[in-house]
């Protein structure tokens, strides 16, 4: 009888520990973390566009590290480039920072054809919310005309009249970063002489 009584108990330990691992498996599949809302690193925004400086410029005119997702925003350097090529209006690529429960936009545009009073060469424009560089593109991909002058401008679109001075630098390392870019998928001759360092660029003009 006592054997007996041993062996249920050691057969009820068994079901019960099996029971235990079942319960622990269940748990661990229902703890699974809960799948977050897809965010867009800062770098990622406007594709080829943005080197590191330039992704990090963003940041601080952005206050964010994060974008909003927004596939129809995510405009590249090499969508732009093929506008140009054949001779369509270039879409704009924005850029959304979420921050709290609001968003902050910036801009980068590209706008081919001639500039007046902004002459030949690198020319830099300036305003209160944006920066704008000038540069000559002799290119194939520019069609017959053969030199194109394009102007890349980026502009901080959120402030609305509170612009921050020191945001300005910011401004000119992401316009010229997306020059950059875009000469180089252009298929610029000599860079379009853009320098490499947004410090090498000429003074701007207001």
């Amino acid at each position: 009888m006592a054997w007996t009584r041993t062996r249920a108990m050691r057969l009820s330990g068994l079901l019960a520990g099996a029971l235990l691992l079942a319960g622990c498996g269940s748990d661990t599949e229902a703890k699974d973390p809960p799948v977050k809302d897809p965010v867009a690193a800062t770098g990622d925004a406007c594709p080829g566009l943005l080197d590191a400086a330039a992704g990090e410029a963003l940041q601080r005119v952005l206050q964010a590290q994060y974008l909003v997702p927004d596939d129809d925003q995510a405009v590249s350097a090499a969508v732009m480039a093929k506008a140009v090529e054949d001779a369509r209006p270039v879409p704009v690529c924005l850029a959304t920072g979420q921050v709290g429960s609001g968003s902050r936009v910036g801009e980068i545009r590209l706008r081919p054809g001639p500039q007046g009073d902004l002459g030949k060469g690198v020319r830099v424009t300036s305003r209160e919310n944006a920066r704008a560089i000038a540069f000559d593109c002799e290119s194939s991909r520019v069609g017959a005309v053969g030199t194109l002058r394009v102007t890349t401008t980026f502009e901080n679109q959120w402030e609305q009249g509170t612009w921050k001075a020191e945001l300005g630098n910011d401004y000119l390392v992401i316009a010229h970063s997306a020059a950059r870019a875009l000469a180089k998928e252009l298929g610029c001759r000599d860079g379009a002489e853009l320098p490499e360092q947004a410090s090498g660029l000429p003074a701007a003009a207001a």
